[in-house]
């Protein structure tokens, strides 16, 4: 995969430090563009010398625009002093001196958008021939007063050029020839000025482009905290595929390091995808991929959603993806349709005795309603139950055929819980209110041990009441000819979990029936089928937990459930 990644990674600019070859500046990144306010003819060579010989050094394409009062022999005479094995260079066309007239002026005037283009063109010309970058110098000395504003326009707009590029300029000029004015427009029109003053070569920064400088990182911090607090890869990539920036998501999602994937290409991380699938087409702001193949760094692919939008950098197309990671979606998905598997194999097995618990009420319904149409047919006298008393027993049937039907709700439903943050003892605390007056009814003991340190959980409430309502029940059943009645019921934390125990000193439960205890089977209770439990388990995986059972040390039976708590869940989500 490294391998891969390698072959896949152009060149791309970054900003890199470079040696500017002058010791009062020392290391500039790429897209530094600063100037050389000079007296004499020495001071000139003196810092240009240096400048180049780094530059040539550093397998950089170099470039020198002469003035009229120091021309190209003059230049390359002050180089060769410096680097002796000039005249390869410039037979390789890695060192380029050429007159200010040839570059520029046309038709003897200044064109500054000629200029721009002319950079970008060097600069593409050099990345083509394997130079790390551009590193140039114009001399001033040519400009008349008449095209001084145009100049300065040229300046100001250079930082688009060379700001974003690997480009390094020294713009030089004459001191003597500019007003005080026009010394301090030329400071605000870079980064810095150097200047030799009492033999000491001193630097100035402009407090406007400073103040401009600040700005504008402020605005690129806010951007990058916002891009960083996005939890969807952002990933910018130009129109060959190549990876120029990628936010902190990003890198979570497809696992590199940040120097494993800038300047690689985008098929890295989307293999299914070309740069043309991606791109939106003419007419359409943004493309929507609805799902495709995401490629993690150990080669695991995962469903992801992109939306690419199309903008320009610098003057070239680049395209900005937004990639959001399905997979805890498909994770819910495929959940939430395990759960309604299980819903339906549940009810599956519901309808094999649905027929003969409902037979039975609905049977005893007929018998006591024939028991009432002949009372009114009979002579009172010969009465041995009033006609009101077989109603009674008819309605009573049919109330216990209704809450057969009424138990299947919990299963019958399709719909997610409505979760909402909630603290779990709370919740056994009302449900054992509700239970209150049947427990000193049937003489139960209620100890409540709620140890678990943190209680919080993201549940649907009436859902999560319902399954201490059931398992309750079930406890109370159990102990109904137990000697001694007692219903424990604990909390404890579990990892990343807290686990209920509800634990009743009835006979316990026998081996052949703990495997089909969550399952919903006929019963012989009174009220009908036995699904208080199967439907407890249905509620409780679908909020993620586990319902279980085991044998209570002190006799009879515990029933257990757990749920995730809510600092986990964030955790997760965050």
């Amino acid at each position: 995969m490294d391998d891969y990644i390698a072959n896949c990674r152009p060149a791309f600019f970054s900003r890199q430090l470079r040696k500017s070859g002058l010791e009062l500046v020392g290391e500039v990144p790429w897209g530094t563009h600063f100037c050389l306010l000079y007296r004499t003819a020495e001071e000139l060579f003196e810092v240009l010398q240096a400048y180049f010989a780094e530059g040539l050094a550093a397998n950089e394409s170099c470039m020198w625009v002469t003035s009229d009062a120091f021309g190209v022999e003059e230049a390359e005479a002050a180089l060769r002093s410096t680097v002796p094995n000039l005249d390869a260079f410039i037979a390789s066309g890695q060192m380029e001196i050429i007159d200010h007239a040839d570059w520029y002026l046309r038709d003897g005037v200044f064109d500054g958008d000629h200029v721009l283009d002319g950079w970008a063109n060097k600069l593409a010309i050099a990345t083509a021939r394997g130079f790390e970058g551009l590193r140039l110098t114009g001399d001033t000395f040519w400009l008349q007063r008449q095209s001084w504003q145009g100049f300065m326009h040229y300046e100001a707009m250079c930082d688009e050029v060379i700001g974003a590029n690997r480009i390094l300029a020294l713009c030089a000029y004459p001191l003597l020839k500019s007003t005080p004015p026009e010394t301090f427009e030329i400071i605000a029109n870079h980064d810095f000025a150097i200047l030799k003053e009492g033999g000491r070569w001193l630097s100035f920064r402009s407090n406007n482009r400073q103040r401009l400088r600040q700005a504008l990182r402020e605005s690129e911090g806010r951007q990058n905290a916002i891009l960083e607090a996005v939890q969807d890869a952002i990933i910018a990539f130009d129109s060959e595929g190549a990876i120029y920036t990628i936010n902190a998501a990003g890198f979570r999602i497809f696992g590199y390091e940040a120097s494993e994937l800038l300047g690689a290409n985008i098929c890295v991380a989307l293999p299914e995808k070309s740069v043309a699938d991606l791109a939106p087409r003419p007419g359409q702001s943004a493309h929507v991929c609805k799902v495709t193949q995401g490629r993690r760094k150990n080669g695991e692919t995962f469903p992801v959603e992109i939306t690419v939008a199309a903008t320009r950098y610098n003057n070239a197309p680049l395209l900005v993806a937004s990639i959001r990671d399905l997979t805890e979606k498909h994770h819910a998905e495929a959940r939430l349709k395990r759960i309604q598997i299980d819903r339906l194999a549940a009810m599956g097995a519901i309808a094999a005795g649905l027929a003969h618990e409902l037979n039975q009420p609905l049977a005893a319904t007929k018998t006591y309603l024939k028991v009432a149409e002949r009372l009114i047919e009979a002579p009172p006298l010969e009465h041995s139950v009033s006609v009101e008393e077989a109603l009674a027993r008819a309605a009573a049937q049919v109330d216990r055929a209704g809450r057969i039907v009424s138990s299947l709700r919990g299963l019958t439903s399709d719909a997610e819980p409505d979760k909402t943050i909630q603290n779990l003892h709370r919740l056994i605390e009302q449900s054992c209110e509700e239970f209150a007056r049947a427990f000193e009814e049937n003489d139960i003991q209620l100890i409540l041990e709620m140890g678990a340190r943190d209680d919080r959980v993201l549940v649907d409430g009436m859902q999560i009441r319902q399954v201490l309502t059931n398992l309750f029940k079930n406890s109370m059943e159990a102990m109904a000819k137990a000697e001694a009645k007692r219903l424990t019921v604990s909390t404890i934390v579990e990892g990343e979990k807290i686990q209920v125990d509800i634990a009743d000193t009835g006979p316990g439960v026998s081996d052949e029936v703990r495997d089909q205890l969550f399952d919903p089977l006929p019963s012989t209770k009174d009220g009908g089928m036995g699904i208080g439990l199967p439907m407890s388990r249905v509620i409780v995986e679908a909020h993620d937990g586990t319902i279980s059972q085991r044998p209570n040390p002190e006799g009879g039976a515990i029933l257990s459930f757990t749920l995730p708590l809510f600092e986990s869940i964030r955790g997760v989500a965050g």
